[in-house]
């Protein structure tokens, strides 16, 4: 699976985004910015000598450690070609050290955002919700707070990672205005409260996941990557709520730890894209074995410490799919 979260801008923008075009020029207002996000996030390296959409010097290096990435990307095919601005900062494995620029908001293009497995501190800048992104990432860094609720606005937005940091507080009820969202990953903060029943509108989403991460490899080794895609370590509190059956495009749903309690909801059953179904360390009383029946594409199945009660269901040896059984 590579780097761990997959999630390559390449496929969201045109095939007209280059590195630099014959003659383009980034605008010096974006220059600015870029000199100034440097400042904040700790990025020494940048070689301001050079037009940042250029490809050369640190704006873009070539070799890279696994896992890691330096690329500032632009699209330049603005005025007949004779203008760039920047979509994309990919930043993973860089050492960051300082925090979350709030000058991300001068560069009006751009799409992505990823500064996965640095050090970064601080908040997350509410003014980011006024940015057209497809992909967030801060995977794998020390911010602190809340999520805004103006990530909301962000209804472009495609995938937003925010594991293993020490964010916390309630998600916000605006997350479920990210109707075209696909990837929702917020393992190992400290969040709290029950899932906002606004996330039954998220039908688009692939990929969620409530994890409890017992280990974690050393963030310094960097070619070593965690590639679990997950939201838990976190505590929750309720049930596990019926409305994840409005999550019909669902390949991935893992509740591990999370806090929350039973029982698995009968909505479950329509969530037929599983192939991969998680769930351990439910809080509540007994129950018995769920409604999976029609999840005929799923090839894991791990069940532990549910309160389930009674013996497995004849239909399981029916899911030919089925490669991994775990009931506890």
């Amino acid at each position: 699976m590579g780097a761990f979260n997959g999630f390559s801008l390449l496929f969201l923008l045109p095939l007209w985004v280059a590195p630099i075009a014959f003659g383009a020029a980034l605008p010096e207002g974006e220059v600015q910015a870029l000199k100034d996000i440097a400042s904040t996030i700790g990025k020494k390296n940048w070689d301001f000598n050079v037009d940042p959409c250029s490809g050369k010097s640190n704006w873009t290096s070539s070799v890279q450690l696994q896992g890691s990435e330096n690329a500032v990307t632009c699209d330049c095919s603005f005025l007949n070609h004779t203008v760039c601005h920047v979509v994309s900062i990919v930043l993973k494995a860089q050492n960051l050290s300082g925090s979350v620029s709030l000058e991300f908001v001068r560069l009006p293009y751009l799409q992505e955002i990823d500064f996965s497995l640095n050090y970064l501190n601080g908040t997350i800048p509410k003014q980011l919700g006024t940015l057209n992104l497809v992909n967030i990432s801060f995977y794998g860094n020390r911010l602190t707070g809340p999520i805004p609720k103006e990530l909301g606005n962000i209804t472009s937005l495609k995938s937003l990672v925010l594991e293993f940091n020490q964010l916390s507080g309630n998600l916000p009820p605006e997350l479920g205005n990210l109707t075209q969202i696909e990837r929702l990953l917020l393992t190992s903060n400290n969040f709290t409260g029950e899932l906002p029943a606004t996330l039954a509108r998220l039908t688009t989403l692939k990929h969620i996941e409530l994890y409890l991460t017992l280990t974690m490899k050393n963030w310094g080794d960097k070619d070593k990557l965690l590639t679990i895609r997950r939201i838990g370590d976190n505590q929750f509190s309720g049930a596990i709520p019926n409305f994840i059956q409005s999550w019909i495009n669902l390949e991935i749903l893992v509740m591990q730890g999370s806090g929350l309690s039973g029982p698995i909801p009968s909505g479950i059953s329509i969530l037929r894209n599983l192939t991969d179904l998680r769930v351990t360390d439910l809080n509540g009383s007994d129950s018995p074995f769920p409604q999976l029946n029609n999840m005929t594409n799923l090839e894991t199945l791990i069940l532990r410490s549910c309160n389930i009660i009674g013996s497995l269901p004849e239909y399981l040896g029916k899911l030919t799919t089925l490669q991994v059984l775990l009931k506890k």
